[in-house]
């Protein structure tokens, strides 16, 4: 039987249980962290969460980043406890304790397919290829976070700045498997705008050079790298013997011409 579970949640947005005896809001460094997980008692739990000790979570923060690891690892419905901390330290302005965590894993589930819904630009076996992960292997929702972010970021590379990706999973309770379906909303490609320059000019004529100059990239598709590299080919120069300078531009879309404006403040 297979059944949605929605858009793929991860820590950002987890609404788990209230805080241990401790306040949820104050960061401890994680001394021992031991974590009981009793329907899966084979596995070598210490040494996939060994990578939090040492580390500085809240109880929430540590609950999140549990959870996830129990994901990485395809128990993609595990239940994750409020930590419990004992052995609270004070070492000067930071607090540690020892940490324990009961886990509920479930079962281990594997990546069935990752399909794409909406999507005319990109061909979907290149936007497959973004995806760190095979049919077969363990479900990691990190693998899918990295493949949405590497997805977006391709179509940014095309001048479509308004892109957004939604995953939803269908959990196949019989087989084991985990479909990935991503909804793609690709929006309208964007153009190189207008270019405007912020704070004190450095050299007389450099705000002069600048803005003849962006006439080379004004109005072709927008593309972050080709804005990089256009600064890095005109970057201004300060005035003999002053700090060098690093101008930092700012992206304005505007959604109804479809242009991004970059502006230019020098730092």
């Amino acid at each position: 039987m297979k059944r949605m579970v929605g858009c793929i949640v991860f820590a950002a947005a987890l609404a788990l249980g209230a805080a241990a005896q401790e306040s949820s809001d104050q960061p401890y460094v994680v001394r021992k962290l031991t974590v009981t997980v009793p329907d899966q008692p084979n596995v070598d739990w210490h040494a996939k969460m060994a990578p939090f000790e040492g580390n500085a979570y809240t109880v929430d923060d540590l609950q999140d980043h549990v959870l996830m690891k129990m994901r990485d690892n395809g128990y993609y419905l595990a239940q994750v406890s409020t930590p419990q901390l004992s052995n609270v330290q004070q070492q000067g302005a930071k607090r540690s304790a020892d940490v324990a965590v009961q886990v509920t894993a479930g079962d281990q589930y594997a990546l069935g397919v990752i399909s794409f819904r909406a999507t005319s630009q990109i061909p979907k076996e290149t936007l497959r290829s973004m995806f760190p992960i095979a049919p077969g292997d363990v479900f990691s929702g990190s693998a899918i976070n990295v493949g949405i972010e590497k997805l977006k970021k391709l179509y940014e590379q095309q001048g479509f700045a308004d892109v957004g990706a939604v995953p939803s999973m269908a959990v196949d309770d019989e087989k084991h498997v985990i479909d990935v379906s991503v909804e793609v909303e690709e929006g309208l490609p964007y153009l190189f705008g207008q270019l405007t320059i912020g704070g004190s000019e450095p050299v007389a004529g450099t705000n002069k050079s600048l803005l003849n100059a962006w006439s080379e990239i004004a109005g072709k598709r927008y593309d972050p790298a080709v804005l990089q590299k256009w600064l890095a080919a005109h970057a201004p120069k300060g005035a003999p013997g002053a700090p060098a300078l690093h101008p930092r531009a700012e992206g304005i879309a505007n959604s109804e011409a479809h242009t991004m404006n970059v502006h230019l403040v020098y730092q």
